[in-house]
């Protein structure tokens, strides 16, 4: 930077800090700033209400009469007719989120592992994670007394989920194991 410019910026400086020193000395109390008040708004005008036009009135037409059932829908007149059941809404959703095991196997299709063993795999698997769940579950509150209130209930809430985990993952192996190792019997 050259002379001229600093003593140029300098000089500004100086001028802009005389400046305020002179505006201090003039006000009387020298840290309040001047405002003006501003003339207040007025409010919108109220939109005006519109009725709402009544709807004209809705007339359905007469239900049409429940077909009748001739004679011939059953085999005998005596037999009543056929009740139509319909499933259980709870029944329907534990059978598409647990469905029963399959036992059909494919006798053509060739395995690098045979079922018993990856049945035996699952079940061994599903032991353990059933003792990590158990050990998990139940450790106590830490011993550190060192640790905040929040911050052991925190442990105990984050081992508990973990112990949950585990247990659920302990009952998808040990329901593998069983659909590999359970044959179901011959019917006759």
């Amino acid at each position: 930077m050259s002379e001229g410019t600093a003593d140029f910026l300098d000089s500004g400086l100086l001028q802009d800090a005389e400046a305020t020193n002179q505006r201090a000395a003039l006000s009387a109390e020298g840290d309040e700033l001047k405002t003006t008040r501003l003339p207040s708004m007025t409010p919108p005008p109220p939109l005006p209400t519109l009725a709402m036009p009544t709807l004209p009135p809705v007339t359905f037409p007469p239900m049409a009469p429940a077909p009748s059932f001739d004679d011939g829908t059953t085999r005998y007149r005596s037999e009543p007719a056929p009740a139509a059941t319909k499933p259980s809404w709870l029944q329907a959703l534990l059978t598409t989120t647990f469905p029963p095991p399959s036992t059909v196997r494919n006798p053509g299709a060739q395995a690098l592992v045979s079922a018993q063993t990856a049945g035996a795999v699952f079940a061994v698997m599903g032991l353990v994670f059933a003792v990590v769940a158990l050990v998990t579950g139940l450790r106590g509150v830490p011993s550190d007394t060192s640790v905040a209130p929040v911050v052991a209930a925190a442990y105990v809430i984050a081992r508990a989920l973990v112990a949950l985990g585990a247990g659920a993952l302990s009952f998808a192996m040990f329901r593998q194991a069983e659909r590999l190792l359970v044959h179901e019997p011959p019917k006759g």
